[in-house]
């Protein structure tokens, strides 16, 4: 009996954790934040977002091809559902 009790209570636990879907925060940098951010410097500044089923981040680079290989890395064994890279000089 002890053992159908706990094999229940683990197959409850297990089934409400896998149902559970953690909201992600998805601070995107304002518009404010990236002008404040390119004049820091003289080059031209590439922020970058990436969204996929399991999750999202953004951030920016000094250079494109930087950017785009951040985002190919975001995306390694997941599908890439919205990406956008944006240049501020």
């Amino acid at each position: 009996m002890k053992n159908f009790i706990l094999s229940a209570s683990l197959l409850a636990t297990t089934i409400l954790f896998a149902n559970a879907k953690e909201k992600i925060d998805q601070n995107a940098i304002s518009k404010q934040q990236k002008i404040a951010i390119s004049k820091t410097t003289d080059k031209t500044v590439y922020f970058w977002e990436v969204n996929t089923p399991t999750g999202y981040a953004s951030g920016y680079t000094l250079s494109e091809a930087k950017a785009l290989k951040t985002i190919k890395l975001m995306a390694t064994n997941d599908i890439v559902t919205y990406r956008i890279v944006e240049a501020y000089k």
